[in-house]
C-alpha cells in the first residue's frame, strides 16, 4: 500500500524482497555495516505477518523500519510486533520523516495490535505516536566476563542441531514471548546455525539449557548467552558456572559490581500500548522474561 505526503515527494509502502539493494544500501550509509540478501529475506520474509516498511524519495530508500511478527506467551498467544531496522538516512533526519513513516504503519497494519516491542538505540525515541504513561521501559546492563577461573567443567556443549533431541525441555515457562521448539528451530536452525550451541547444566535431576552464539569481536572470542529452556530453578546455576568455565557475553536487569565483569554496554526495551490497558499489568510484564536472543543485537546480518 502507498500513500505520498502532500508536501513532499515522498512515497511511503511496504518493501518489496527485490527492495533488497536498496535496503542494503541504506543499512550501509546508516550504520556501515553491510547486510546480506539472506538475512534480508529471513528476517522479514519468512512468515506472513512480519514486514518492513520505508519513504522513498524518487527510488532511492531514505527512511525504514522493520517489523517482526511475533506471538505473546498468553492464553490467546496474540500478534504482536517487535521493531527492528529503524533507520533514516542522515540529510533527512529531523524532518518528522520517521515519526511519519511510524504513523503510517501504525494506521494501516496495526489496527488490531495491542501492544509494539521497541528496542530503541540512544537517536532513536520515537514511539509510533504513542503516548509517553502507556510505555514500559526497562533498561538491560551487558556484561563481558574475563578469564575463566576453573578448570573442571561442569557443563557440556552440544551442536545446535541436537535441540530436537531436547524439544521436551521446551516448556514456555515465564517467557514474554511464546517460545515452543517451532520458535527455536526458525530462530537458531534456519538461519547460520553453524555459529549456534546447546550448552547443558544439571543438578540433581533438574536440567537447564542456554543457547550461545560463537561471537568473535575486538573483545576476542567469546560466547554471547542468547536464550534458555529447561529449568528455571537452576538458570542462575548454570550462568555462574559458565562464567566460571568460559569468557562471555550476557546481560542483566541490574548493575553488577564484580571485578570480572565489565560492563560494555546497556539495550534499551520500551513496551508500547496501542490500546488501553491496566497499568499494574504493564507494569507486571516486565516480569516475564525476555532474553538477548529477542533482540537483533547478536545476530549476524552479512
Amino acid at each position: 500500500m502507498s500513500s505520498r505526503l502532500e508536501t513532499s515527494k515522498l512515497i511511503f509502502r511496504k518493501l518489496k524482497i527485490s527492495d533488497y539493494q536498496k535496503f542494503r544500501k541504506l543499512f550501509y550509509l546508516c550504520f556501515k555495516k553491510k547486510v546480506s540478501y539472506n538475512f534480508f529475506k529471513w528476517r522479514y520474509f519468512s512468515d506472513e505477518s512480519s514486514f518492513c516498511y520505508g519513504a522513498f524519495h524518487s527510488s532511492d530508500l531514505i527512511a525504514h523500519v522493520g517489523m517482526k511478527s511475533m506471538q505473546l506467551n498468553n492464553k490467546k498467544n496474540e500478534k504482536v510486533f517487535s521493531r527492528h531496522s529503524s533507520m533514516v538516512l542522515n540529510k533527512y533526519r529531523g524532518k518528522g520523516i520517521f515519526s511519519r513513516l511510524l504513523k503510517e504503519v501504525k494506521i494501516i497494519f496495526l489496527k488490531d495490535i495491542r501492544m509494539i516491542i521497541m528496542w530503541p538505540n540512544e537517536n532513536n525515541f520515537a514511539t509510533f505516536g504513542i503516548n509517553k504513561n502507556k510505555i514500559v521501559k526497562q533498561k538491560y546492563y551487558l556484561y563481558k566476563t574475563s578469564k575463566p577461573k576453573v578448570k573442571k567443567k561442569k557443563t557440556l556443549s552440544h551442536n545446535i542441531n541436537q535441540l530436537k533431541k531436547h524439544k521436551n525441555f521446551i516448556l514456555n515457562n515465564d517467557n514474554f514471548f511464546f517460545k515452543n521448539f517451532e520458535y527455536f528451530k526458525e530462530r537458531y536452525l534456519s538461519y547460520k546455525k553453524n555459529e549456534y550451541l546447546i550448552n547443558i547444566f544439571q543438578l540433581k535431576d533438574l536440567t537447564s539449557f542456554f543457547i550461545l552464539k560463537k561471537n568473535k569481536n575486538k573483545f576476542g572470542f567469546n560466547y554471547v548467552v542468547l536464550d534458555h529452556f529447561g529449568s528455571k530453578n537452576i538458570q542462575t546455576n548454570h550462568l555462574l558456572q559458565l562464567i566460571n568455565e568460559k569468557k562471555i557475553i550476557f546481560w542483566s536487569k541490574q548493575k553488577i559490581y564484580k571485578r570480572n565483569y565489565n560492563l560494555i554496554s546497556h539495550i534499551n526495551l520500551n513496551i508500547g500500548f496501542i490500546k488501553q490497558n491496566n497499568i499494574q499489568k504493564k507494569i507486571k510484564l516486565l516480569d516475564q522474561k525476555f532474553m538477548l536472543g529477542d533482540t537483533d543485537s547478536f545476530i549476524t546480518i552479512n
